[in-house]
């Protein structure tokens, strides 16, 4: 395979797209900011054909609907490997739909690897290394120019997945579990083409917020706000605007003067401490914030704990019966609903949205039998 060619131009991506929209199938994969930015996006778009690797750059590139021509067309066959924060990225960002996805992680987790990041997938079923990087993993993928170490990398994760697709497709082929992934590719694609806005920031999913009181709450709510508005200015990611170490130091101790916050930037403090210190003092002599009250959860009685256990027992054997994650055999949420209601089994398999067809067809009845069974 050729040099990977970097793409910035609009009329030389233009002409490249009309090339790759004749292929059969094509290697996709993408590189973002997240680390770096209020709201990350996606900075590098690695595609790879059967004799090319291209580096599509959309920051430069305007146009970029001749993608989504192209993903779109469900008979270009588009291999992706954990695809599915790409999918929701296309979606969110461009309004770009997948059809007819290859997923070479899904496929391998139904080839009964566990743990399926690209190297290992790749030296498993193809022998090949590749340069992986935890540095450039977690690098600004906005930053121009990429060095080329980084380009290399990035072309990496795209140049030998039609190979690994091929072998993975045969693999699954004879242990007749293709069509098992076809249709988790289906609702990978679906998933992807349903994505919504992020959610919004949550002052209460602060690690350690579910110790603090109600005025306290007050506190913290005026502060993260303030935070996140900060953030979004500066286009930089929360956690680099102000930790939430420092938003409960702040919380706990609202007196501190702010030059000796632990790991409050003394640019923060100057910029922002007016409104900080205000924000403060108005959630001290406000009324309170009272977090919403959690449902009580009621410990299941023994029977169904008995058939708790019984469920997981026939699904942890079914998968080391066949090599695989039980997590992939039936879905845990169906287990616990049928361990509470074992009358509902027919409308739970004919009707929970969870549960694939190809599970029903391969252990319905026998998971069926399982449940009926005494003791």
């Amino acid at each position: 395979m050729t040099q990977p060619q970097f793409i910035s131009a609009q009329d030389r991506w233009e002409q490249v797209a009309r090339q790759l929209s004749g292929s059969a199938e094509l290697a996709i994969d993408t590189e973002a900011n997240s680390m770096y930015a209020y709201r990350g996006r996606i900075c590098l778009i690695q595609i790879a054909s059967a004799e090319s690797v291209y580096l599509l750059d959309p920051l430069a590139v305007a146009d970029l609907s001749p993608l989504g021509s192209i993903l779109a067309d469900p008979s270009i066959s588009k291999i992706m490997h954990g695809s599915d924060y790409d999918l929701r990225s296309f979606h969110r960002e461009y309004g770009f739909a997948v059809n007819g996805l290859f997923d070479t992680e899904t496929s391998a987790r139904f080839l009964g690897m566990v743990s399926p990041n690209l190297a290992a997938v790749l030296q498993h079923f193809l022998d090949v290394d590749i340069p992986k990087s935890r540095r450039l993993q977690r690098s600004n993928w906005a930053l121009r120019p990429l060095s080329g170490e980084a380009i290399a990398y990035a072309a990496a994760d795209v140049q030998h997945l039609i190979p690994l697709a091929h072998k993975q497709r045969m693999l699954l082929q004879e242990a007749g579990r293709l069509a098992w992934v076809e249709e988790e590719f289906v609702r990978l694609e679906a998933t992807g083409q349903a994505a919504a806005e992020l959610p919004a920031p949550d002052f209460l999913r602060v690690k350690g917020s579910d110790r603090l009181n109600p005025q306290q709450l007050a506190v913290l709510k005026e502060l993260f706000d303030l935070r996140e508005a900060e953030a979004e200015r500066i286009d930089q990611p929360p956690y680099r605007v102000m930790g939430n170490d420092v938003l409960l130091h702040l919380v706990e101790n609202p007196l501190t003067p702010l030059d000796r916050v632990p790991g409050l930037s003394p640019h923060l403090a100057r910029r922002l401490g007016g409104k900080m210190r205000a924000g403060i003092q108005q959630a001290i002599r406000g009324p309170g914030i009272q977090r919403p009250p959690r449902p009580r959860r009621v410990p299941p009685s023994r029977e169904v704990q008995a058939r708790q256990q019984k469920l997981k027992q026939w699904r942890s054997d079914k998968g080391a019966d066949l090599a695989l994650d039980p997590a992939l055999l039936w879905p845990a949420a169906s287990l616990d609903r049928l361990a509470h209601n074992p009358d509902t089994w027919e409308s739970e398999v004919a009707g929970a949205p969870e549960i694939r067809a190809w599970q029903r067809e391969q252990f319905a009845g026998e998971l069926g039998t399982v449940l009926m069974q005494g003791g």
